[in-house]
């Protein structure tokens, strides 16, 4: 699937306890203020609008009301439901509740509110039974394969209350999208009734793939028979359980159901039932204070106070993303629900993960590109896709190992790890032979191959693979430097320099004043346009904006083959990454300015700019992201929030406390590198920080957006040290501090400067050289007075 396409559409066992306990606090009460604390409410509306409940061995996903119909497309209505990956579990869960006394039934199959929070998820229903109130809270483990959800009953009456629970299962015990390719076939499913220990244990016919569901404590439940058949998709089982439940007058109770599983024994499923079942409400205590301390880790405080809570929910979307999977390995997935597994186009992420003090997964993620590439390629070629099996739909777009090396960089400034830049340079140094041998074939410096667009035909010479390929070398000769290995560092720096050069050269078109698509001959043009048509033409149901881009393909063809048969740079579809080499800053400024200004006049739609600008169907938030960071390198700060603030527009659209892939409310519903937008234009361009760990130092040179006076970074993790940054203005003039855990480093202040102004630091008069203030020490404080 295309990045374009996918922009637009978008083990086993389970453990299923149900018990009766006295209920914990499903939410804090203080701090209501804080979203991260209290959740994020619906408020009653989008309820068929899909949720996740999120860890890193697995994830819940079902529809804001509370219900498992079928979603998604990779595999066909099967993306929902309880994933522990590689292997699916079940479709869903149903409840129907009986009063003993009367007989009166009722199905909790519509929830009235959702809110959700970063370590789970709430519903609420309306009053059932002559007025039971009920709430379903549920939340997913770290480090277990498992979900664990609970009832909570409370009988407002002054009558004891006497219910049956009856719940439903169906199993859906089946492989990960891309499996048939590698030879796993799905099988149907039996579901048996223990009666030893009162437990369902369910299995997939063909493979080691089991799921139990019982009641805590042993022998609480009963089997339901003759139950009718759930309809969902697949060749699942249904098997249901009753529970008693008696509800004290003015008094309540709680069922717990605990999902596990295992993809690989019966034995490590029960292993894993036992372990849940025992300690789900430390591991519940354990996950939020894990959540607590990543929003405070890097945290900020700006005047935008709607901007400060998307930066808080992107690094905590970025944790539902985390897939750890025995046997393939730890990372940051791309978006749910269409994208569980790993790209190599995440990079993006993970330099805004690196960026806003959560480098350990950065590292873990590049790690497990750099094997799994290693697997299936062997060459240095990265991969652009690999699922939680190991399958590889694609062995790599060109960009995507440009990127990977230039990351590897950016993680190396932000945490001077000389062990990680030892372990990665290999694989750098690899992927700029591939990039700059195999698949340079006429030795130009430009690699040839599709960029992250991949739209069909534009397999040439794309300016984004141009563009990352010269940052790639800078980074490994930066790496190599490090390293102490002087003479590659030598010749990557000069290769970089030369292929700055040729970008501009051959890739600007100054009666355009643009850069172009890609770099080419006549044919490849005229080839690229006929792509275009095609992929048009491949969409089910053509618009009229359909229409007109094959008309304008069309007249581009004819103007191409009327004109000289030279090699040139060419634009056809004004794709979003001619802005790539004002992303990273090697646009003369002259050039930056008449682009940047030109997209926003003519390229952007409400909510950034078009993937195509010729087709005008989607906008996206790493396209809107980009922007932003191509305004900031050239210190148009507010023209960059303006683009950061098109992305906090959209926030919670579809998932409370989430943004869409597709802007405003299309594709995946959590996006991982929406963190490149939001993270990467505040830390590096408004704080302005500029790491190097490796020497330990670090530089300040805010840029504030017009109307900002008051801004704070604090315990922002740079290598070991932790560095706490704030600028504001008093009676006394503009104040900065700068605080550190750790001596041994130096500070260098900058962009400070202001027209007859005296400055002080740390209480004495200072002088301000042309580098900017540098400082010393855990505690520094400057002092900017106008005279």
């Amino acid at each position: 699937m295309t990045a374009a396409g996918r922009a637009v559409r978008r083990s086993i066992l389970l453990s299923f306890c149900l018990a009766l306990a006295t209920p914990h606090a499903l939410l804090s009460q203080s701090d209501a203020s804080e979203s991260h604390r209290n959740g994020i409410s619906n408020e009653g509306k989008n309820q068929r609008d899909p949720y996740v409940t999120a860890g890193d061995r697995a994830y819940l996903i079902g529809t804001q009301d509370g219900d498992f119909p079928d979603l998604g497309g990779h595999v066909p209505g099967e993306m929902a439901g309880l994933w522990i990956h590689p292997i699916k579990i079940i479709d869903g869960f149903w409840m129907k509740l009986t009063d003993v006394e009367t007989n009166q039934e009722v199905a909790l199959s519509r929830s009235a509110a959702f809110v959700n929070y970063p370590y789970g998820n709430r519903f609420s229903y309306d009053p059932v039974l002559g007025g039971i109130e009920i709430e379903r809270f549920q939340f997913s483990p770290d480090g277990y394969p498992g979900v664990i959800v609970q009832y909570r009953l409370t009988n407002p009456a002054p009558r004891k209350r006497q219910l049956r629970a009856e719940v439903a299962v169906k199993t859906d015990l089946s492989p990960v999208w891309f499996s048939e390719k590698l030879g796993i076939q799905d099988a149907p499913d039996t579901a048996d009734w223990d009666r030893e220990s009162r437990r369902f244990v369910a299995r997939d016919r063909r493979h080691p793939w089991f799921a139990v569901w019982g009641s805590t404590p042993s022998g609480a439940g009963r089997l339901v028979r003759d139950v009718p058949q759930i309809s969902t998709r697949g060749p699942g089982s249904t098997a249901a359980s009753s529970h008693d439940i008696t509800l004290a007058p003015t008094g309540g109770a709680v069922l717990t159901l605990v999902f596990t599983g295992s993809a690989r024994s019966r034995k490590a499923a029960e292993q894993a039932f036992a372990d849940l079942t025992r300690n789900h409400k430390n591991l519940l205590d354990k996950k939020k204070a894990r959540y607590g301390a990543l929003v405070q880790r890097a945290r900020i405080r700006i005047p935008d106070q709607r901007l400060q809570q998307v930066y808080d929910w992107v690094r905590i979307n970025a944790e539902w993303l985390v897939r750890d999977v025995p046997e393939m390995g730890r990372g940051l997935g791309a978006g749910l629900m269409e994208y569980p597994w790993w790209f190599g186009t995440e990079t993006y992420s993970l330099q805004a993960l690196a960026a806003s003090g959560n480098a350990d997964l950065a590292k873990a993620t590049l790690r497990l590109l750099r094997d799994q590439s290693a697997r299936a390629n062997g060459n240095g070629r990265i991969v652009h896709e690999v699922t939680t099996n190991g399958g590889v739909s694609n062995y790599g777009n060109t960009q995507e190992t440009a990127q990977f090396i230039l990351t590897v960089g950016k993680v190396v400034q932000w945490t001077g790890d000389l062990a990680f830049a030892r372990e990665m340079y290999p694989a750098m140094r690899q992927g700029l032979r591939w990039l700059l041998n195999d698949v340079d074939q006429n030795r130009n410096l430009f690699p040839e191959g599709y960029g992250i667009m991949e739209v069909l035909g534009l397999n040439t010479e794309v300016i984004d693979v141009a563009v990352y390929t010269q940052q790639a070398l800078v980074e490994t000769a930066r790496v190599a430097e490090i390293l102490g290995d002087s003479q590659p560092a030598a010749r990557y720096l000069q290769l970089a320099s030369r292929l700055r050069e040729r970008i501009e050269q051959r890739f600007w078109i100054e009666e355009e004043g643009s850069y172009g698509d890609f770099y080419g001959t006549k044919a490849q043009a005229i080839a690229v346009a006929d792509g275009a048509i095609k992929q048009v033409r491949l969409r089910e149901k053509l618009t009229r904006k359909d229409e007109e881009a094959i008309e304008h393909y069309e007249r581009l063809k004819d103007s191409f083959a009327a004109g000289p048969d030279t090699g040139r740079a060419w634009i056809t579809n004004e794709n979003w990454v001619i802005a790539t080499p004002m992303e990273v800053g090697i646009a003369p400024r002259d050039r930056a300015i008449r682009l940047l200004d030109r997209i926003r006049d003519e390229n952007v739609g409400e909510y950034g700019p078009w993937l195509s600008a010729v087709e005008q169907q989607a906008m996206m938030t790493i396209s809107t992201g980009v922007q932003a960071v191509s305004e900031a390198n050239y210190g148009r700060t507010d023209e960059a929030m303006w683009y950061v603030g098109k992305i906090v527009e959209t926030f919670n659209r579809v998932l409370p406390g989430s943004i869409s892939e597709t802007m405003p409310d299309d594709g995946c519903f959590t996006i991982a590198w929406t963190m490149y937008g939001i993270v990467m234009p505040l830390i590096h361009h408004v704080f302005g920080i500029q790491p190097d760990a490796v020497n330990r130092t670090v530089v300040f040179e805010p840029h504030l957006p017009s109307g900002w006076e008051n801004i704070t970074i604090e315990d922002l993790p740079v290598e070991t040290n932790r560095l706490s940054f704030s600028r504001s203005r008093t009676d006394r003039g503009i104040e900065y501090t700068i605080d550190a855990r750790q001596d041994g480093w130096s500070v260098v202040l900058k962009g400070i400067a202001l027209p007859d102004a005296e400055y002080y630091v740390n209480g004495k008069a200072a002088s301000l050289s042309d580098s900017g203030v540098q400082l010393k020490g855990k505690k520094n404080h400057v002092l900017v007075v106008r005279r």
